[in-house]
């Protein structure tokens, strides 16, 4: 049984329509909508891996880099991710023991907190 191609915005007949980056395009013949036949994107392995380095901290262009996919992908994934725990209810719980770092942190650029400086 062959499967008739059909355009995704009215459902009429497709024809083929060229290349483009290497892909097949079509157009319908009635609307004359072009699109590029099938929807490809990044596995979802890739999808979750550039998750996990965003969780552990790395920005979206250095997991651009390390990946070798778009920094906008990865903001795009991220968004889509954390949206899917927008509604789960935030447990708070009391603190016990607390235990901080002899961080340095500066509000501006060139101002740092009074404990930072150096005293003569």
């Amino acid at each position: 049984m062959i499967e008739e191609k059909k355009c995704p915005k009215c459902g009429e007949k497709k024809v083929k329509n060229g290349f483009m980056k290497g892909k097949q395009r079509y157009k319908c013949k009635y609307c004359g909508y072009s699109y590029i036949g099938s929807k490809n994107g990044y596995p979802n392995h890739i999808k979750l891996k550039a998750i996990k380095y965003y969780l552990e901290g790395n920005g979206f262009r250095r997991i651009e880099r390390l990946m070798g996919v778009s920094h906008v992908s990865v903001i795009n994934w991220v968004k889509k991710f954390a949206s899917k725990f927008k509604n789960i209810p935030k447990q708070r719980q009391n603190v016990d023991i607390l235990e901080l770092d002899e961080m340095c942190i500066s509000s501006k650029k060139n101002m740092a907190l009074d404990c930072c400086k150096q005293k003569d």
